[in-house]
């Protein structure tokens, strides 16, 4: 399944008192690459966490970010609101002048946070924050591979006009010869005196050397080779970014190769058109998993 490196999922899971938030993003890159926030009592479990996404997950930038909150500590402004007022009354009640800032409600709220520490992780503590992280991934993956399929229909059909230009090419070369013969043919015809004459098989030779030089037989074949194995890329479960990345790479060498060889205006003009939308077909795949 053809799946995009962009995606967010979020899981949820409750152990005893507590409530754990998983969120997942990811963004392109080349590579496999996890950040993964996690509360200090337990960065014991960052290894197993980073497990489950790499099982998951063949490459991109991964942000992982995990809480976990007493289940009754929903209300936090509430909260807040309480703590500041016992603090004004404490402060009228010694006579102490109370004119709060910003910077003292922040310090207030770091504080209420820091004065309930998590317990010390356990086996069911594990079970239920693997919970969230599956749940998270199932659905950072449907949205990958929502987006994803977008994305194979959209190169598949950039591949198709590339093909249809490659069928014209295609078309084209087997009459180069010919045309160059009529061609030279004219050109000597117009160039020599009329009583000198080539010598008999000049031309011919001339023509062979020139169809020789020409031929992209073998480009065709490999051209059509690559628009095959890009559409079993697209078809596969497996991750196909890295691979239809190196096939566009390819794709751009044999069309390189083919204008190069032939000597015509109208293959000149389809290859630069070709590589043109094969940049855009390269921008697309490296959105791919």
């Amino acid at each position: 399944m053809v799946k995009s490196m962009t995606g967010f999922g979020r899981g949820v899971a409750a152990c005893d008192a507590y409530t754990i938030t998983v969120e997942i993003a990811t963004v392109n890159r080349k590579q496999f690459d996890a950040s993964i926030w996690l509360p200090r009592e337990w960065m014991g479990f960052e290894v197993k966490v980073l497990n489950l996404l790499k099982a998951s997950i063949a490459r991109g930038a991964v942000k992982c970010a995990i809480t976990v909150k007493a289940t009754g500590a929903t209300d936090a402004t509430g909260a807040l609101t309480a703590r500041f007022q016992q603090v004004c009354a404490l402060a009228e009640s010694l006579s102490v002048p109370c004119t709060p800032t910003l910077s003292d409600l922040i310090a207030l709220a770091t504080a209420e946070a820091a004065d309930a520490p998590l317990p010390e992780p356990t086996e069911a503590h594990w079970e239920a924050l693997q919970r969230a992280v599956l749940a998270a991934l199932d659905q950072l993956q449907a949205m990958r591979a929502h987006e994803g399929a977008r994305i194979a229909e959209d190169i598949r059909a950039r591949m198709a006009k590339l093909h249809t230009m490659y069928t014209e090419i295609a078309a084209i070369a087997p009459t180069l010869p010919a045309l160059y013969r009529e061609q030279l043919a004219k050109r000597i015809s117009d160039l020599l005196p009329t009583s000198i004459t080539l010598e008999e098989g000049h031309l011919e030779r001339e023509v062979a050397l020139f169809a020789d030089r020409a031929d992209i037989s073998e480009e065709l074949t490999r051209l059509e080779a690559h628009f095959a194995h890009a559409e079993t890329l697209l078809k596969g479960d497996a991750p196909c970014g890295r691979p239809l990345d190196f096939l566009c790479q390819e794709f751009f060498r044999e069309i390189n190769t083919t204008g190069s060889k032939c000597a015509s205006n109208t293959i000149s003009t389809l290859t630069i058109e070709f590589k043109t939308l094969l940049e855009t077909v390269r921008e697309q795949v490296q959105n791919l998993e």
